[in-house]
């Protein structure tokens, strides 16, 4: 995990997502009430998404949004009782709990952000197709060239000013180089 976040902001954060949603199951709150006050469980609670994808995660979903209400997952078993999860997380206060909120805009909330842990069990990025990964890397190829050329470009007005021939000439072949791996770029979209 990364960066460790404090028990004050967990509490910060709890208190903050009760008073302003409501969970689609009751006892979705009386679990997190019951973190709210017992600092020894909450400190092993970690906030993360695709909480499915750990060895013990809890997804809760408010009202408003299209995701189940609640599920538990223990050991690749998924569970809808949350009564059954309350007590696996009272007796098992020692073990590390990943909990899933699914709130509308969670991404826009200040406060959820700060308390948003990676999940070791699954990588963000994991999940992003190998077309778009190789289309960024294109796009971001593309972007650091054009800062190249706009460089030389200013350089070759530099020289020009300076009636700097040398330089003129020896920045005009690197434009050149430059824009001929810019047009090899363009004709190779597989690259």
């Amino acid at each position: 995990m990364s960066a460790q976040v404090s028990l004050e902001a967990k509490k910060a954060f709890l208190g903050w997502f009760l008073d302003r949603y409501q969970l689609k199951r009751r006892e979705s709150m009386w679990i997190l009430n019951y973190l709210l006050n017992h600092d020894i469980v909450l400190n092993k609670v970690h906030f993360v998404e695709a909480a499915d994808k750990t060895n013990r995660g809890i997804v809760m979903s408010t009202i408003g949004t299209d995701e189940e209400a609640f599920l538990f997952y223990k050991s690749g078993s998924e569970f809808d009782n949350p009564e059954q999860a309350f007590h696996e997380v009272r007796l098992n206060w020692h073990s590390d709990l990943f909990i899933e909120l699914v709130f509308q805009d969670a991404w826009k909330s200040v406060e959820y952000l700060s308390v948003l842990e990676d999940n070791p069990f699954y990588s963000w990025n994991d999940a992003i197709p190998e077309r778009t990964k190789k289309d960024a890397e294109k796009a971001l190829e593309a972007f650091v060239m054009n800062i190249q050329k706009q460089r030389i470009l200013s350089q070759i007005d530099e020289a020009l000013e300076n009636d700097d021939r040398e330089a003129f000439l020896a920045l005009s072949k690197n434009l050149q180089a430059v824009e001929k791996n810019m047009m090899n770029g363009e004709k190779n979209p597989n690259h």
